[in-house]
């Protein structure tokens, strides 16, 4: 990878751990990456990512 593109990269990643979003917003990104269903459950490749989200709500 090319040194501009890793900067271009880091800005990037900086930007998007700054900006505010809402539970809708980020419901509807992962229903629109296909690792939530529209029942907001953890589609069948990303089921494992469920137990994660279990444990931290305890």
């Amino acid at each position: 990878m090319y040194n501009t593109q890793q900067k271009l990269l880091a800005v990037l990643a900086q930007k998007t751990k700054t900006e505010k979003r809402t539970r809708k917003t980020v419901i509807i990104s992962l229903q629109s990456a296909k690792i939530l269903t529209k029942n907001e459950n953890f589609s069948t490749h990303f089921k494992e990512l469920e137990k994660v989200f279990e444990t931290n709500k305890k």
